[in-house]
């Protein structure tokens, strides 16, 4: 945007300056430069070598290959260079590994990872750091025995994990360079091979990895003399014209863990039940800030669906959440703003099964109250957009049929999503020369 030094010259408000009227300065240089120093944005990409590990199938035990994953990343540096937030996204595609001899066909893969890492010695440039960290994401195995005669498919492992991670960065003054590994503790299952037959499924502990981001500060500028300026400007014209409330506009992707399994799988498909069901999901907000009281009140929608298929069974779930929500923001420590609500919404919860030659759907719409919690990264109250992390939990959404039930009470975790505030630039262009 261009400067609003002609804020000066405008009409109305040059007269008021003109006849002793102030610019307040809410905006110092020395908050600034804390301020827009506490986060960054980062993206780009990484390797990660799946380790493999054995399965087990009718005739005995057999050993399946690791294999390297190209990854994007996005994620944002938080506290001074202390914390990174992240999610990466694998691009599996581009990357299969070959089965074993006795298999026809399998699967093996991780999905989309959140994580946090955190250096004990804030990121620098020219500066070697060493980080320790964690992180979530799906894994998922599954295998097809050459002239099985089960049905078409097979089931898949697929689960949650949580590794831990230690590794070390390199940064320059426009990259981070990252080498690291990851160590899972959790790393034994069993594997239904047959409907009726289970064995042991284990992985290898350690995963590699190795990626560059490329970071960027978009507020930075904010701190020089010439920022400061135009921050307390815009200040004043959103007093002015009595727009520091504003309509926003919101999107980003939302990951919906899995907490619990579901006993519909157990009692009627035990080869299913360690099948995952959550998954990536889009985020999408409308809604009112209210500067005042600090608060915001607006709807969201989010809609999950999960195929699962083995054997001849085949179950697609689904959901729509239509949510009304409304969050106090608790404090502004430097730019970070956390903040926490009730949500109350409509779910729309839906199964199809189709199997031994039966099709049946069960549906129920139902009303939820749930909790909304994250934070904001809002270095002034005069930006045209931010960066918003949010969890949600719905407690005990489920969809019962008859004597059990399939889950839906997931932890959804949105860790970037784009809020966009209606009319400001707007506003702003009508000060510009």
């Amino acid at each position: 945007m261009k400067p609003l030094l002609s804020l000066l010259l405008a009409g109305g408000v040059a007269g008021q300056v003109a006849t002793g009227q102030t610019i307040d300065t809410v905006y110092s240089a020395t908050y600034l430069r804390k301020s827009t120093s506490f986060a960054w944005l980062h993206y780009g990409g990484d390797l990660l070598r799946l380790p493999g590990g054995q399965t087990s199938f009718a005739a005995g035990t057999a050993s399946f290959t690791g294999k390297v994953v190209p990854r994007l990343t996005v994620g944002g540096m938080h506290f001074w260079g202390h914390a990174d937030f992240y999610v990466t996204f694998p691009l599996s595609f581009v990357s299969r590994s070959k089965p074993s001899a006795v298999f026809a066909d399998g699967t093996y893969q991780e999905g989309v990872e959140t994580g946090i890492r955190l250096y004990p010695w804030a990121l620098a440039p020219n500066r070697l750091t060493p980080y320790v960290g964690v992180c979530f994401k799906r894994q998922a195995y599954g295998q097809q025995e050459k002239g099985a005669p089960y049905g078409e498919g097979y089931p898949e492992l697929d689960r949650f994990i949580k590794p831990l991670q230690a590794g070390i960065t390199y940064s320059t003054d426009r990259f981070h360079l990252t080498a690291g590994v990851y160590y899972q503790a959790n790393r034994n299952a069993r594997y239904y091979y047959s409907p009726n037959a289970s064995g042991p499924l284990t992985f290898r502990p350690l995963t590699i990895n190795a990626g560059v981001v490329r970071y960027i500060d978009t507020d930075r500028s904010m701190a020089q003399p010439n920022g400061v300026q135009q921050q307390n400007l815009k200040e004043y014209i959103l007093r002015r014209h009595k727009k520091q409330s504003s309509w926003y506009a919101g999107i980003g992707p939302s990951v919906a863990l899995q907490l619990r399994k579901s006993s519909f799988f157990r009692v009627n498909y035990p080869y299913l039940y360690d099948d995952m069901i959550g998954g990536v999901m889009p985020d999408l907000t409308f809604g009112y800030y209210a500067a005042k009281p600090d608060l915001t009140v607006g709807l969201s929608y989010r809609t999950m669906g999960t195929h699962l298929t083995a054997y001849g069974t085949d179950i697609r779930l689904r959901r729509h959440s239509v949510m009304l929500e409304g969050y106090k923001f608790l404090f502004n420590y430097l730019g970070f703003v956390p903040y926490i609500g009730p949500t109350f919404s409509m779910e729309y919860l839906s199964a199809t099964v189709v199997g031994k030659g039966e099709r049946r759907q069960y549906t129920q719409t139902q009303p939820a109250i749930g909790l909304i919690a994250g934070w904001d990264i809002r270095v002034t109250r005069t930006g045209s957009s931010l960066f918003r992390t949010n969890l949600r939990y719905i407690p005990g959404l489920q969809l019962k049929i008859g004597q059990e039930s399939i889950r839906f009470d997931h932890l959804e975790f949105n860790f970037i999503q784009y809020v966009r505030f209606l009319g400001r630039n707007r506003l702003y262009r009508q000060y510009q020369r």
